[in-house]
């Protein structure tokens, strides 16, 4: 049976009408100064804007964007962004590289605990890549992913977001699949070549061109727990809090997951102690017995940054709150990139 739709995080409302994203994107720049580049582009019924502080360079430049069906949402959404490019800015002045690898317990923002949902449940739970890979990562439908009740379902038709759509493409109507519930692998997303995988039905993701369609995720939505940031700091005691995702993709059983920054927890309090940029390595299984617990604090990030599968993109959107890692450990950027050899199969 399909599920029915979820109650999560509400659609988002229109802007004031005088509030156009060209308004928006003009008090971006007076707040971000002149070196910032704000740029906005329209494709495929998506309105994009990206925002950056100076030339890119992966790891060092801050930088953030949006896209969606709908201009208004991007516009509601660009004074946000600004606040969150500042605040990476003021963390980078005090930021250090990091020599080596850390281990402890994590709080994850919802930025990077999205990419880890994306990564781990969503990718995985594709039905090709199921089909390849469940014997090496050790997990089958049915088996218990977290010791948590973490449930995780994916949303194609949750518009205005980027990543939505009304039919894949091999024209079916497509249906909220829940991927992971209370914490157990629960169902996978299928194409019509994969349709055993879902009762003999598409679940319609089947995504790319004629002879080469795969099932993709789109829309991927983390329910909230019951844990305020505080709280779960708290939790976290003496560790480290990631946060503002730069990258990540999945290698079989194996996820890379990359931030601007770490910063210092200690006694349930952040410090002015900031690394980066870092990233996290790991089995998909393993880090996923490490989530402890989940946040209340939901964040739609509807990504202008496409997703890449067999060198086929779609759009993305992660809804997530933050999560608490029981342990992690956390590597240089460099160090990582250089042993993995930046082969990205986002799968």
């Amino acid at each position: 049976m399909a599920d029915q739709e979820p109650h999560g995080p509400p659609t988002a409302t229109a802007a004031p009408a005088e509030d156009t994203v060209d308004a928006a994107m003009t008090r971006a720049r007076a707040r971000l100064g002149p070196l910032a580049h704000v740029e906005r582009d329209e494709h495929d019924g998506l309105c994009r804007v990206r925002l950056r502080l100076g030339p890119a360079r992966h790891g060092h430049t801050p930088q953030w964007g949006v896209a969606a069906h709908d201009s208004a949402y991007v516009a509601a959404e660009l004074d946000s962004g600004v606040a969150r490019l500042l605040d990476d800015r003021a963390l980078l002045s005090r930021r250090r590289p990091l020599s080596g690898p850390l281990s402890g317990p994590a709080l994850l923002t919802p930025p990077m605990a999205g990419m880890l949902v994306h990564e781990c449940f969503g990718h995985t739970s594709e039905a090709d890549n199921y089909l390849a890979q469940r014997q090496a990562l050790g997990r089958s439908l049915g088996d218990e992913w977290t010791r948590t009740p973490l449930t995780v379902r994916d949303r194609p038709t949750a518009r205005p977001y980027a990543g939505s759509y009304l039919r894949d493409d091999e024209d079916t109507a497509p249906r909220t699949v829940t991927l992971v519930r209370d914490g157990r692998w629960s169902a996978l997303l299928t194409s019509r070549g994969t349709r055993a995988l879902s009762a003999g039905s598409s679940t319609g993701h089947g995504r790319g061109a004629p002879g080469a369609v795969v099932p993709r995720c789109s829309v991927l939505e983390t329910e909230a727990g019951p844990y305020a940031q505080g709280e779960l700091l708290e939790r976290v005691g003496d560790g480290w809090l990631l946060g503002t995702a730069i990258g990540g993709f999945s290698a079989r059983e194996h996820l890379v997951l990359e931030a601007l920054w770490a910063r210092r927890v200690r006694d349930g309090r952040p410090t002015d102690e900031i690394v980066g940029p870092v990233a996290v390595c790991a089995p998909k299984a393993a880090l996923a017995r490490q989530i402890a617990a989940v946040g209340s604090d939901v964040q739609v990030h509807s990504s202008p940054y496409t997703c890449v599968k067999d060198g086929h993109e779609v759009g993305s959107t992660l809804i997530t709150p933050s999560l608490l890692l029981t342990r992690c450990v956390v590597r240089p950027l460099e160090q990582v990139r250089r042993s993995a050899g930046r082969a990205r199969p986002a799968a």
